[in-house]
């Protein structure tokens, strides 16, 4: 088949997997107008898997039939980073089940190799939803943490010591830097301002200053809120979203689009 710009539009999907529901989206940066996006809202009485099938259904720009190259950010909180000495494929379904023997066994370990912080991030999904996502074409799976550390590792950060936060659905996500190096990357599944006592106590864990060091925050839920509530701890905090990072286009225009999709399809 000839690659062209239609084609490479119409055949290219991304998709953001979670609890709170599935982003489907076509974009081509090449293309200023091709932005198709939908957004499906789960049924708490289905299996994950089930609500992805409805949701590819469901979605008016997915062709039955038709094969796409398919990126897949799963959200997840079990992802395990390790330094590259210890990048062993063979072994990724035991470092998983070390790391979370009470989990699940019927799941595939993918990973993420992040060159520029010499380390992988390793992260399962499940096969049902591998299944329906291998239904659609070739597919290329992603954890939100990967993406953060790739778009950290691209941002001009003036400060060498600097923390990360994200607030998405009810995931919270968190990667902390120094001198260009990841010392931490931890996720919580949380509920009310479970946030905000998590990222404090995460703050004077690793001694990062109140009044010297920088605090990013990202996110969908309720990120001004936090942000005006954690500033009264931390002097230096900052919001980061695409129109502060990315060229104006449609991705950073429409609202609802989750941040780490728009990164992925921006900066991948």
């Amino acid at each position: 088949m000839q690659v062209s710009k239609d084609n490479i539009d119409n055949k290219t999907l991304s998709i953001r997997i979670s609890t709170d529901g599935f982003c489907f989206c076509r974009y081509a940066p090449s293309l200023p107008d091709s932005l198709k996006y939908s957004f499906y809202k789960p049924d708490r009485a289905l299996t994950l898997a089930a609500n992805l099938q409805r949701g590819i259904e469901a979605c008016p720009f997915i062709i039955a039939g038709e094969s796409y190259s398919v990126k897949a950010i799963i959200e997840t909180d079990e992802f395990i980073t390790l330094p590259a000495e210890y990048d062993d494929k063979p072994q990724y379904k035991h470092y998983h089940r070390y790391a979370f023997p009470n989990k699940d066994a019927r799941v595939e370990i993918f990973s993420n190799r992040l060159n520029a912080q010499g380390m992988t991030v390793i992260f399962p999904v499940e096969k049902s939803l591998c299944a329906n996502l291998q239904s659609l074409g070739d597919v290329a799976y992603y954890a939100p943490v990967s993406i953060f550390m790739g778009l950290l590792t691209r941002m001009e950060i003036p400060q060498q010591r600097y923390m990360l936060a994200c607030f998405q659905g009810d995931m919270s996500l968190y990667i902390a830097v120094d001198n260009g190096k990841v010392q931490l990357t931890n996720c919580f599944k949380e509920s009310g301002d479970d946030s905000v006592y998590y990222l404090l106590s995460i703050w004077k864990e690793l001694g990062l200053s109140q009044t010297e060091d920088m605090l990013y925050i990202c996110g969908d839920r309720c990120v001004e809120e936090r942000l005006l509530l954690i500033s009264r701890f931390i002097k230096n905090c900052k919001r980061m979203n695409g129109n502060s990072l990315f060229a104006a286009n449609l991705l950073n225009r429409m609202e609802g689009i989750p941040f780490d999709l728009m990164a992925l399809m921006l900066c991948e």
